[in-house]
This record gives C-alpha cells, structure tokens and sequence, in this order.
C-alpha cells in the first residue's frame, strides 16, 4: 500500500513510535517499578532489586521491539545475532534512563501529606507538574542518554562519522 515516507520510512511509523514508548513507559516499566518501590521495605537492597529491574526490563525492551520488528519489511539486519544481542543493549541505554526518569517524573502528584491543623487533618498534595518541568526534565533525560551512548561509542573505539548534505564540505 503506498505511503507518504521520510528517509523511505512511512509517515506512520514515526507516529506509532507514539505508542509504542507510551505502552513501554506507562504498562509496562511503570507498573513493575512502582511494584518494587512500594511492596520493599527502604534499604540497599531495595535499591539494588529497583536498579536490576531498570537493567533487566531496558534491555528485554529494546530486546523485543527488536525481535518484533524484524520482520517488518523496511527493516533488514546484516546480522541478526548482532543485532539481537548488542544492537537491544545499546538500544537499551535509552531505556536505562528514561524508564526511572519517567517513574520519578510525577510520583510525587499522586501522594499526600497529612498536616494537623488545629482540630481537623488537611491533606495536601503535591506540586503539580508544569509544561516547564517536562521540557527541562526532559532536556535533561536525552543528554544523559547522549551522553552515554557516547560513551559507549568512545569506549568501543568507534569513530564519530556524520553524513548527509548538511554536514559536507565544500
């Protein structure tokens, strides 16, 4: 069926793209979170059971969007191994921080704090998110992101090579 493409992708691929992270984000990497932050007594082993689960359920992400879309027909893999492997812990890296990005980003609206006044108790909620939050935090998530793909990058000897018309040289 023809579609509208960008770099020979259609259009709406980069709007399912929508779904896809809201469905990572929300069901699935939320949900486990929350169940580990809330059901553990505070300690390190807390913190270590709530990082593993970060690693683990980055890595199984990116693992399975990669298995299911491999055979969708606009994606093609000179070698699967390597692609499932290494290609789902690198794609990973987005998710090691944006799944506790995203879990930490609004917890506190949700909770209350019981103040004593007087005779009568008051509950007050958190702050309320603002547009300015988001955009800063998540500014800040995609460097850190950028940040350690680089890394990455630099740690396995790969050179920096940019292409395309905007970056040649006359």
């Amino acid at each position: 069926m023809p579609a509208h493409r960008l770099n020979d992708i259609p259009v709406a691929m980069f709007l399912a793209t929508h779904f896809y992270f809201t469905t990572y984000h929300v069901c699935v990497s939320n949900g486990i979170l929350r169940y580990v932050d809330r059901s553990y007594a505070c300690g390190w082993r807390k913190r270590i059971l709530f990082w593993f689960t970060v690693l683990f359920l980055s890595y199984f992400t990116a693992f399975m969007e990669t298995l299911t879309i491999s055979s969708f027909p606009y994606y093609s893999f000179e070698d699967r191994t390597v692609a499932y492997v290494w290609g789902s812990a690198f794609y990973g890296i987005y998710f090691i921080v944006s799944f506790p990005g995203f879990y930490h980003f609004d917890s506190h609206v949700d909770e209350g704090i019981s103040l004593s006044s007087s005779e009568e108790k008051i509950r007050v909620c958190g702050r309320p998110v603002t547009l300015m939050d988001t955009f800063t935090t998540a500014c800040g998530h995609e460097m850190m992101i950028l940040t350690l793909l680089d890394f990455v990058r630099l740690h396995l000897g790969i050179p920096l090579v940019i292409g395309g018309v905007a970056f040649a040289s006359t």
